[in-house]
């Protein structure tokens, strides 16, 4: 049996691969377009997967409505009332923080009348409650209440209750 000769690199022979030489330039292409579409797919799998994770997340501020904003009569201290329904899987506790506004002493937003809280404890599934914030100062003229931070800590651990499905 014969085999094709094989070419004789050491005494000056041509070259095994013919053609022009790149120096190097054809590798560091290659690896930096791979490296860039490795990154820029990464990243695209990061956001993709992101979104499905948090695309049912609640907050719990959605739950709670102010209801009425008003100054008392007696005291000059703002009130507010609000309404917690529990959009929550379970059941826990709300805290509830509403900052109030002096309308008239401020020139165009009003001016900082303080902070005030109420707690909704243990509240159910689907429940709705209803609370009374008071402001700590007076105020001289009408108030302005707005829906400050709001926090929702669960009473019941997941696997106590049966998960409300869609």
């Amino acid at each position: 049996m014969q085999y094709p000769p094989y070419p004789n690199t050491s005494q000056g022979g041509p070259p095994l691969f013919g053609g022009r030489r790149t120096h190097g330039w054809t590798l560091v292409l290659v690896t930096v377009s791979a490296l860039i579409a490795g990154l820029v797919g990464t990243l695209g799998a990061y956001i993709r997967a992101s979104g499905e994770a948090h695309e049912s997340l609640r907050f719990p501020d959605e739950d709670v409505t102010v209801t009425s904003c008003g100054r008392d009569g007696a005291t000059g201290r703002p009130m507010a009332g609000v309404r917690v329904t529990s959009e929550a899987a379970r059941r826990g506790t709300y805290v509830v923080h509403v900052v109030f506004r002096d309308v008239r002493s401020g020139k165009g937003r009003g001016v900082d009348a303080g902070e005030g809280g109420v707690t909704v404890a243990d509240l159910a599934v689907d429940a709705t409650a209803s609370g009374r914030v008071t402001g700590p100062v007076p105020v001289g003229g009408a108030a302005e209440c707005e829906l400050g931070d709001v926090t929702f800590e669960s009473t019941r651990a997941a696997r106590e209750e049966p998960s409300r499905g869609p």
